[in-house]
């Protein structure tokens, strides 16, 4: 599916679970993430990702007694904590602690929706999607990402490999052969990557996009930007003239932008296809970001607010809003196996 339509799709279904701690919708979210998961990894050939499940299983608990041991409301009280140590002394509360349970829901639903990013959209994706007025963070930052993977690959080599020469780990001592070959082994191969994209040309053109004019409109942007957020805690009745003076630094630093990319060549080997399904998925995800953050009259919108406080209540579920979320299942229409995308 189109680069577009991942991130319209992911970033509609973030914005509603951060609007709301129903825990009902928020499995719901984590069920259709996973489902997409799923079947990217039956269209990739790639073993399905189950890492945010432990992710979710230690946030949860942990998020939770975080919770019950600072927050000391509710009625429902479950112990008390004695002395007078701060934040730390008074009641535990079961309802302080369902709400910790329900943030750290909350963290890994949205943790469970990067995690389908994560499998759907190649590095070299993401670098030529960087504008092109940050093309040489943009490369390295993708060169950064792509290094967590292999690290990781690496360590489990070294690992098992150490493991069939007898070693064990028992004490903090015995992590140094471990780590060792992996460090050394990181730098070798960053050595050889900087000497590949230094045969290549990278960072060896001149800084043309860095101009004069580049530069000023940059630094008047902030400079209005600075003025329209001081004028408005200094100057009275004056709050839309300075969001508006505000609006148009912002328009001016993305102009300079703009101008800094435009130097900068920019050719593309394969362009990626839009098609008609990714436009799909594209309104689709809107559209149901929409009728869930807008007021709309016939949809229970206050179903997705849930606050246990200050006695706890069972979560209510709007079938009309579980089947919007169903919605984001549409990426299932434009996936397709990799042999088939040439």
């Amino acid at each position: 599916m189109h680069l577009r339509s991942w991130v319209v799709w992911i970033a509609s279904i973030v914005a509603v679970a951060l609007s709301t701690r129903n825990p009902l919708y928020l499995v719901l979210i984590m069920l259709v993430a996973q489902i997409v998961n799923v079947r990217m990894a039956s269209a990739n050939g790639t073993a399905v990702p189950t890492w945010w499940l432990r992710f979710g299983a230690l946030a949860v608990p942990l998020s939770a007694l975080f919770n019950a041991i600072s927050v000391h409301f509710g009625d429902t009280v479950l112990l008390t904590i004695p002395g007078s140590v701060p934040l730390l002394s008074g009641i535990v509360t079961l309802e302080a602690l369902v709400y910790g349970a329900l943030n750290g829901l909350l963290i890994t639903a949205v943790v469970s929706v990067f995690s389908v990013f994560n499998i759907a959209v190649p590095a070299y994706q993401l670098v030529r999607s960087t504008p092109r007025a940050f093309q040489s963070m943009g490369v390295t930052i993708g060169i950064a990402l792509s290094f967590i993977p292999q690290t990781a690959r690496r360590f489990k080599e070294v690992r098992e490999a150490q493991a069939v020469r007898g070693h064990r780990v028992r004490h903090l001592r015995d992590w140094l052969p471990l780590w060792l070959p992996l460090l050394i082994g990181g730098l070798e191969q960053s050595t050889q990557l900087a000497e590949a994209m230094v045969a290549r040309g990278f960072g060896a053109t001149a800084n043309r996009h860095s101009s004069l004019q580049t530069r000023t409109l940059l630094a008047l942007g902030l400079v209005l930007i600075l003025s329209g957020w001081l004028a408005s805690f200094i100057v009275k009745g004056i709050a839309i003239a300075a969001i508006a003076i505000m609006a148009v630094g912002v328009l001016t630093i993305g102009t300079g932008l703009w101008l800094s990319g435009q130097a900068v060549p920019h050719t593309v080997y394969r362009p990626q296809q839009f098609t008609l399904l990714d436009g799909l998925c594209l309104v689709s995800s809107i559209i149901v970001a929409g009728l869930l953050l807008l007021p709309i009259p016939f949809i229970a919108q206050t179903t997705l607010q849930y606050y246990p406080y200050p006695a706890l209540t069972p979560p209510l579920f709007d079938p009309t809003i579980g089947l919007l979320m169903l919605a984001w299942l549409s990426p299932l229409l434009a996936i397709r196996p990799a042999a088939q995308e040439h």
